[in-house]
């Protein structure tokens, strides 16, 4: 069967290539052959993170005295940026795309016995993310190569209001990248 299938294709070709030749044969002075392709490149656009599983993550912070726990997660200190690793971007969109940053507790870190909470900011690539309601976001219309763009995630504390109990603070973010 792939024989048959194979000579069938083969006979195309060579019929394909007759009837190429008589129009290239009119011209006898024209020594050159113009040929036209047209390839399709389909829209890639993909977020990867080197911290988070599916893009699901969760921060983890302390204020106060160190509890014994391997998951206290980094010291709470007014003013501080604390890095949480590295997106990275790869799209060969024309248009602009968004990066968005869902927060389960509204951009605020939380303190789950005693409802204490403390904003943070979302910085992404250094850029600090807008922020809608639970949402942050940032655009761009960067084209990056196939290896992708690094770009460094960040939260940024400003002041701790002085009502904010000791213990653990948490929050869990859900990162998306879409078309604009």
């Amino acid at each position: 069967m792939r024989g048959i299938r194979d000579a069938i294709l083969k006979t195309f070709f060579v019929l394909a290539l007759l009837a190429v030749v008589p129009v290239t044969a009119q011209r006898s002075n024209n020594t050159s052959v113009t040929i036209h392709l047209s390839v399709y490149v389909p829209p890639i656009i993909e977020l990867s993170l080197d911290f988070a599983s599916g893009g699901v993550t969760q921060i983890t912070g302390h204020l106060g005295n160190n509890p014994s726990t391997a998951k206290s997660g980094f010291e709470l200190k007014p003013n501080t940026v604390f890095t949480l690793g590295t997106a990275n971007v790869v799209s060969n969109l024309s248009s602009s795309y968004s990066i968005v940053v869902q927060s389960m507790n509204n951009g605020t870190l939380k303190n789950q016995e005693s409802n204490s909470e403390i904003a943070y900011s979302l910085l992404i690539g250094g850029v600090p993310a807008a922020r809608y309601g639970d949402a942050f976001r940032v655009a761009s219309s960067v084209r990056t190569s196939r290896e992708g763009l690094a770009l460094p995630v960040s939260i940024a504390l400003g002041d701790i209001p002085s009502s904010a109990s000791t213990g653990l603070y948490t929050d869990n973010l859900l990162f998306n990248i879409m078309a604009n």
